[in-house]
C-alpha cells in the first residue's frame, strides 16, 4: 500500500515525541523517531512509505492533502501528544473529509492513553494503536490491504459497522529488538538531519535508543507508565555499534548521537560490554544518552565510558528537596547528586540538568532550593519545566483526585505560541506563578557571569561546541528577555 507516516501540523518545530512535548525555548527539536521505527518496518514488508515531518517541515495542512492527492496515499498513520490533540483530531478529521477512502491509524502516547475519548471525536478513521506500534501498523496494513476484520489486529482500538468502539487484546512488547530496521536509515531516507536540535547536543545529531523500558516509577514519567512499560528489553550490543558505524559512514555530518533510552545506564555489565565493543572498533562519534543521577556506576566507569565517547549525560534532578523527590518516587538524595556531579566532573563528562518545579507537594521554599541546587550544581546546560501531567500518569490521576489541575483542556497545556505551560494549581503556588518562576530560574542560571566566562572558554576550544552554544542562546535569548507570556517576568 501507499502509506504516510505523518507528524501532523501545528506550531512549527513543535516536538511530540519529547517527554514534555512542546516548542523549545532553546530550539531543541526532537526526531519523529517512533513514526520513523514503524516506517522502517513498513518499508521491509514491501509497502510504498512515505514520510511528513510537518513541524520540522513548517508546512501546513494544505501541503498534507496536496501531497497525499499527488503521491495516492492510500493510508496514513498519523502521531498525537497531549497538548496537541484537538489540533490532530482536526487534522485527521479534515484528511478523512477530504478523502473518504483514506485509512488512518492514529498513534502516539496520548491516543494511546485515551483511545475511547479520542477515537469518539474522530470521523472517519480506522482506528488506534496502543503503546508500541511497529508491528501493530504492520498488521493494520496487512488487514486494511486484504480487506480482512480489524478484530484480528492486536493491540487497536477501532469502530466496527455498527459504530461500536471495540477494543482488541493488547500487544505484547517486542521483546527482541534486534528485529527493528536501523531508525538512522529511515532517517536517511526521509528527513534532513540538520532540522533536528538539541539544546546540549553538538549539531547535527542523530536519536536512537539501545533499550526500551524503565525499572523505576516516578510518578511524572510519561514514556514507561503509558507507552513502553517498566520491563527492561535491550538491543545486542553488536547492533548498537553497527547502527554506530552506519551513522558514522551513510550520515557523516552528524556530529553527535543521543541516545534516547529512558535510562542508558541500568545493566551496569551490558553497558560495560557496550562500551568495549566502541572502544574495540574505534568509534570516533561522541554520544549523549539520559542518565540517572542515582546510578551505581562509579568514577572509573565513567572514564570507560568517555574512552567510548561518552560526551554528556542528560540527567532529571528534578528538586532541590529531598521530601518532594520521595514524593514523586524519584529514588534519589542530594547526596547521590552531588557525588554523580563530582564523578562525571572527575571523568570529564558534561552534563545537562533537568529541573521540575510544581510537584504536587512543592512549595515557594522548595521552588527555591531547586533553583539553588542548579547553580551549586553548575551543569553545561539546563532546563526547568513547570510540571506536566498526562493522562496515564499517577501525577495526573493525584493532581486531578486533589482537584489541583487547573484545566482539563489539552489545549491549556502550552501557551499561545506552544511553550510550556502548567495546570496545577497548588495550595500555595498558582500554575502561572509556576512557569514565571521557571523563566526566572533561567535568567539566574544562564546570566551569571562565572556561567557566561565558562561557555565562552568551551566555545573557543571546540568549534561544534562553539555552533552548538551559538545556536542554542540565540534561540534562548529571546525567551530570557520576553518570558514565557510574552513580558519580562
Amino acid at each position: 500500500m501507499k502509506v504516510l507516516f505523518l507528524n501532523p501540523p501545528f506550531h512549527n518545530r513543535f516536538s511530540r515525541e519529547s517527554r514534555s512535548p512542546a516548542v523549545a525555548k532553546s530550539d531543541t527539536l526532537y526526531y519523529p523517531k517512533w513514526l520513523a521505527h514503524a516506517a522502517g518496518v513498513a518499508i521491509r514488508e514491501g509497502h510504498d512509505v512515505d514520510m511528513v515531518d510537518a513541524p520540522a517541515w513548517c508546512v501546513d495542512l494544505k501541503y498534507v492533502i496536496d501531497r497525499i492527492d499527488a503521491k495516492g496515499i492510500q493510508a496514513v498513520v498519523c502521531d498525537t501528544s497531549t497538548p496537541s490533540i484537538v489540533n490532530d483530531i482536526k487534522v485527521v478529521n479534515a484528511l478523512a473529509a477530504h478523502n473518504p477512502k483514506l485509512h488512518i491509524l492514529m498513534v502516539g502516547r496520548h491516543a494511546s492513553t485515551m483511545a475511547e475519548d479520542t477515537l469518539a471525536k474522530c470521523e472517519g478513521i480506522s482506528g488506534i494503536a496502543i503503546k508500541e506500534y511497529e508491528y501493530t501498523v504492520r498488521d493494520w496494513l496487512k488487514a486494511v490491504e486484504s480487506g480482512a476484520s480489524l478484530a484480528s489486529v492486536d493491540g487497536i482500538v477501532w469502530k466496527n459497522s455498527a459504530g461500536v468502539i471495540v477494543t482488541n487484546k493488547e500487544r505484547a512488547p517486542i521483546e527482541n529488538l534486534d528485529e527493528l530496521p536501523f531508525v538512522s536509515e529511515v532517517y536517511k531516507r526521509f528527513l534532513r538531519v540538520e532540522d533536528y536540535f538539541y539544546g546540549h547536543s553538538k549539531h547535527p545529531l542523530v536519536v536512537f535508543d539501545t533499550s526500551r523500558g524503565c525499572p523505576y516509577r516516578c510518578t511524572f514519567c510519561v514514556y514507561p507508565q503509558t507507552f513502553s512499560g517498566h520491563s527492561m528489553r535491550y538491543r545486542s550490543v553488536g547492533h548498537v555499534a553497527d547502527e554506530f558505524e552506519f551513522v558514522a559512514k551513510e550520515l557523516p555530518q552528524v556530529n553527535t548521537i543521543m541516545l534516547e533510552d529512558d535510562t542508558f545506564i541500568i545493566d551496569i555489565k551490558r553497558t560495560d560490554a557496550l562500551a568495549d565493543e566502541l572502544i574495540k572498533r574505534g568509534n570516533k562519534l561522541p554520544f549523549d544518552s539520559n542518565c540517572r543521577a542515582d546510578t551505581k556506576a562509579d568514577v572509573e566507569f565513567f572514564k570507560k565510558l568517555k574512552k567510548a565517547g561518552a560526551r554528556l549525560f542528560c540527567v532529571g534532578f528534578e528538586s532541590g528537596d529531598d521530601e518532594v523527590l520521595k514524593h514523586i518516587k524519584k529514588n534519589l538524595n542530594l547526596g547521590r547528586t552531588h557525588q554523580f556531579m563530582k564523578n562525571t566532573q572527575d571523568a570529564g563528562i558534561m552534563v545537562h540538568g533537568c529541573f521540575m518545579v510544581g510537584n504536587l507537594n512543592e512549595t515557594q521554599q522548595t521552588l527555591q532550593k531547586t533553583l539553588d541546587l542548579a547553580l551549586d550544581l553548575s551543569p553545561d546546560t539546563a532546563q526547568f519545566f513547570p510540571i506536566m501531567v498526562y493522562p496515564g500518569t499517577a501525577a495526573y490521576n493525584e493532581a486531578k483526585a486533589k482537584g489541583y489541575l487547573a484545566s482539563e483542556n489539552f489545549s491549556d497545556w502550552l501557551t499561545e505560541d506552544g511553550l510550556h505551560n502548567s495546570t496545577i494549581n497548588l495550595p500555595n503556588v498558582t500554575h502561572k506563578e509556576l512557569v514565571e518562576f521557571c523563566d526566572y530560574a533561567r535568567k539566574k542560571f544562564y546570566l551569571r557571569p562565572s556561567y557566561l566566562a565558562k561557555k565562552a572558554v568551551q566555545s573557543l576550544k571546540d568549534p561544534d561546541e562553539f555552533k552548538r552554544n551559538l545556536k542554542g542562546f540565540k534561540k534562548l535569548s529571546q525567551y530570557l528577555l520576553k518570558g514565557s507570556f510574552g513580558n519580562n517576568g
